[in-house]
């Protein structure tokens, strides 16, 4: 029975998680522009020939599924002119008029770096997978190598290299440690894997594509 129970839970889990995910970034999208789509629909239930003025649950979901479409059509009206000069032009105005709003400057430019960072096609955001010490000098985590630290950090302390070492299961947040070279250990495993091998909680080895079924 216990056999039985783990191996349906490590089945289900993969796809609750996929599911929670995915409704979270449908919602967090979608969200800005329910309140527009849900009156527009409100607004043509006549030409439609249906009433669903009392069907708030119906109405609200409909709603999301408009704005959703409404989203991933001007995601594509977007990447079309993007390669255009209208689009760079507009670009530069909203980093000049975003650039000048006090808060708003320091969100905009933290979200323009990191989202340029990420989603750059001329460099890796994670170069090489390490172990480095940490929390302490007898025990190791893994990290993931992401440059060179600036030069006024490398002055004052001495270190040379960029290395996050994300938390497990939820890779998402971690540290951001500035060490010396020799104090990180370079593993031939990719980034992928690594990543595999946090979020199973080191269940799902480097190579695996899942874990193994214990022998009883």
């Amino acid at each position: 029975m216990k056999k039985y129970f783990f191996t349906g839970f490590i089945t289900l889990l993969p796809i609750a998680l996929t599911l929670i995910i995915a409704l979270w970034l449908f919602n967090l999208f979608t969200e800005p522009l329910v309140g527009l789509t849900e009156s527009w629909i409100l607004s043509l239930e006549k030409d439609w020939g249906f009433n669903i003025e009392h069907h708030d649950t119906l109405a609200h979901f409909l709603s999301r599924i408009l704005a959703f479409i409404l989203l991933i059509i001007a995601i594509f009206i977007l990447g079309f002119f993007g390669r255009k000069l209208f689009l760079n032009l507009f670009l530069k105005l909203t980093d000049k008029i975003f650039s000048r709003i006090p808060l708003v400057r320091t969100i905009y430019r933290i979200s323009h770096d990191i989202t340029k960072a990420v989603f750059s096609d001329t460099k890796k955001t994670f170069r090489e997978t390490v172990l480095v010490p940490f929390p302490h000098q007898d025990t190791y985590s893994i990290g993931f190598v992401t440059g060179d630290i600036p030069a006024r950090f490398r002055e004052k302390t001495g270190t040379e290299i960029a290395v996050f070492v994300p938390t497990a299961p939820h890779p998402m947040s971690g540290y951001v440690l500035l060490t010396p070279k020799k104090m990180v250990l370079p593993v031939d495993v990719s980034v992928e894997d690594a990543f595999k091998f946090l979020i199973s909680c080191g269940v799902i080895h480097p190579g695996e594509s899942k874990p193994e079924e214990s022998q009883n």
